[in-house]
C-alpha cells in the first residue's frame, strides 16, 4: 500500500502536488468552518499542563533533596501535583448565564486537598476562589462557581492531591476528566496549550489528506523522553535549588533506565564542586549555580551549561502590613534589601539566609544586595536574632510561610504550595521570565554541571537527557529558563554559548 502511495506522489508535476495542497488547504478551512458552526460559538478548552508525584520515588529508597509537603499541619505522604489550563477557545465571551452544568474536574485514584487559580486577573481569580476543603470529607472532584472568561483568556488551575489509598495513584499519569456543559457550546480537553482552531484544523486536515505530517513527527520526535541507557551509579550533588528540577529528571530517566542508579545528594554548590575535585571520577556530575561573570571554567573539568535559575525575594504575606508599604507590587529597591539582609534596617523584620557554600547564597549578595552578612550568623529558631540561616530552600521557605515578619530568598518556581509565602519584587520589576530575558531583572544565576574532562557513558548519556527537548517541555514553568529559551537573551552572559 505504501508503495503505491508513493508512487503516485512520484507520478506527480510540481503544479499538480501544489494544486491538491491548495484543494486540500480549501476543504480542510470549509470543513472546519462548518464543524465549527455545528459545535456552537461557545467553547472551553482545558489541558493537563503537569501531572506528576511531588514527593513520591521509584525505588524502595527515600531519594535526598525530597519535598516534604504539609497542609494544614498535616504531611502529604502520597502526594501530587497538577496543573490544568483552563482557555476560552471559542469566539464569544462566556458569562455565567452561559453555564448549563458548572465545570467541575474529577482525579481518579485521588483526593482533593487544596486548588489555587493563577495566572489570570484579580476578578477572575478571586470569583473562583475554592471553598475550604474538608478532611473529615475528602474528594476527588473539585467544582468551578460560573464564571465571566473573555476570549482567548485563560487561567491555571494548581492542584495539590495525595493517593485515596486504592493504589490507583501508582500509575505513571492517573486519569483526570471533567464534566460541565455550556448552552450552544462544548467543553473539550486538548493534548496541550489551545491552538486557534482554524489553523488546527487547517493544518491537521491538509496533513492527512496529503501526507505532509514531516514537520509534526519530528516535533514529536524531539519532545519524547528517549533516553540513551548505561549501566551502573552516578551520583549528582551540588545546588539545592536545582536539585527539585534534577529529582524529576532523574526520576524519568530510570524509568526508562532500569539499570541505572542516579543518586542525587543536595548538598549546595560549594559542596558538589568539592566532592569532584577530591573524587573525579566518571560517575560524577556536579551542579553549581554560577553569577553572572564568573568564570565558569575550572582546570580538569569540563563544564556543561544547562540553562538559568530564576530566584525571588520572599516574605510573609502579613509582611506588608507590618512595614506599611505597597511590597507586592513596588517591592523594595536594593539599598532597602541589603539594610534588611545585613540586620542594620532597623524595621523588625527577620531575613532568612542560606548557609555559607549555597549557590543562592551566593548569587542573591553579589547580584542584589552586592554585600555580605555578618561571619556568624546564628541557625533560625522560634526566637531568632535580626539575621538567621537555613540549610535548604524548603527549610527557608517553611520559616518564611510560619513566621509573620519573616523575609528571605529562593527559587522562584518553588512557592505553590505555602500560601502564606508572596513574591516582592526587586526595584518594582517582578521575577518573569520576559523581565530577565530582557535584562530588567537581575537575580538570576547560570547553571553549569561539571564532570571529569571527556567524560563518556553514563554520565554523558545523563547529561544529553537532561539537556533534550523533552526534558526541558518537561521542567517547563518551573523557574528554570533551558537553554534553547536563552537564544534571545539580552544579557549575552546569560547565553548557554558564552564564553
Amino acid at each position: 500500500m505504501f508503495e503505491a502511495i508513493a508512487d503516485f506522489f512520484d507520478g506527480m508535476s510540481d503544479g499538480q502536488m501544489w494544486a491538491g495542497a491548495l484543494v486540500c488547504a480549501l476543504s480542510a478551512a470549509l470543513a472546519a468552518f462548518g464543524f465549527d458552526r455545528y459545535q456552537g460559538w461557545r467553547r472551553i478548552s482545558w489541558s493537563e499542563i503537569y501531572n506528576g508525584p511531588i514527593n513520591k520515588h521509584i525505588t524502595s529508597r527515600q531519594p535526598p533533596g525530597m519535598w516534604e509537603i504539609h497542609w494544614q499541619g498535616r504531611q502529604i505522604s502520597e502526594g501530587s501535583l497538577v496543573i490544568l489550563e483552563v482557555r476560552n477557545s471559542g469566539v464569544q465571551t462566556l458569562e455565567p448565564e452561559h453555564f448549563a452544568v458548572p465545570l467541575h474536574f474529577t482525579f481518579h485514584g485521588r483526593k482533593v486537598v487544596h486548588f489555587k487559580v493563577r495566572d489570570t486577573n484579580a476578578s477572575l481569580e478571586a470569583a473562583l476562589r475554592p471553598q475550604p476543603i474538608s478532611p473529615a470529607r475528602p474528594s476527588d472532584t473539585i467544582g468551578l462557581p460560573t464564571f465571566t472568561l473573555n476570549r482567548r483568556e485563560r487561567f491555571r488551575l494548581l492542584v495539590l492531591l495525595e493517593d485515596d489509598g486504592g493504589g490507583a495513584g501508582s500509575a505513571a499519569k492517573p486519569a483526570i476528566t471533567s464534566d460541565g456543559k455550556l448552552k450552544g457550546g462544548r467543553i473539550k480537553r486538548t493534548a496541550g496549550r489551545a491552538r486557534r482552531r482554524w489553523a488546527t484544523a487547517l493544518v491537521v486536515t491538509a496533513v492527512a489528506a496529503c501526507g505532509l505530517g514531516a514537520g509534526v513527527y519530528a516535533n514529536n520526535r524531539s519532545l519524547a523522553l528517549d533516553a540513551t541507557c548505561s549501566q551502573g551509579t552516578l551520583e549528582v550533588a551540588g545546588s539545592s535549588a536545582f536539585s527539585p528540577l534534577v529529582h524529576q529528571v532523574k526520576e524519568a530517566y530510570q524509568d526508562q533506565c532500569a539499570d541505572t542508579d542516579v543518586v542525587l545528594r543536595a548538598t549546595g554548590s560549594g559542596d558538589g564542586l568539592a566532592r569532584l575535585r577530591t573524587s573525579p571520577t566518571a560517575e560524577r556530575i556536579a551542579m553549581v549555580d554560577t553569577v553572572a561573570g564568573e568564570e565558569i571554567e575550572r582546570p580538569g573539568l569540563d563544564a556543561h551549561r544547562v540553562g538559568v535559575l530564576v530566584y525571588a525575594v520572599v516574605a510573609h504575606r502579613d509582611l506588608a502590613d507590618r512595614m506599611d508599604e505597597d511590597l507586592w507590587d513596588e517591592g523594595l529597591d536594593q539599598e532597602r534589601l541589603a539594610r534588611i539582609f545585613t540586620g542594620t534596617s532597623g524595621d523588625g523584620t527577620v531575613a532568612v539566609i542560606r548557609s555559607a557554600g549555597s549557590g543562592t547564597r551566593e548569587t542573591f549578595d553579589r547580584k542584589v544586595t552586592g554585600r555580605q552578612p555578618a561571619e556568624r550568623v546564628p541557625r533560625c529558631r522560634d526566637r531568632v536574632a535580626r539575621v538567621c540561616s537555613v540549610r535548604s530552600t524548603i527549610e527557608l521557605l517553611d520559616f518564611v510561610d510560619r513566621t509573620p515578619n519573616a523575609i528571605g530568598y529562593a527559587e522562584a518556581g518553588a512557592l505553590p504550595f505555602f500560601p502564606n509565602v508572596r513574591t516582592v519584587p526587586i526595584n518594582s520589576t517582578h521575577p518573569t521570565k520576559k523581565n530577565v530575558l530582557s535584562g530588567d531583572y537581575g537575580f538570576w544565576a547560570s547553571e553549569v554541571l561539571y564532570t571529569r574532562e571527556n567524560a563518556t557513558g553514563l554520565t554523558r548519556n545523563f547529561l544529553d537527557f537532561l539537556r533534550s527537548r523533552g526534558v526541558s517541555k518537561l521542567l517547563e514553568g518551573q523557574g528554570f529558563l533551558p537553554c534553547r529559551e536563552l537564544t534571545g537573551a539580552r544579557d549575552e552572559r546569560m547565553r548557554c554559548d558564552a564564553g
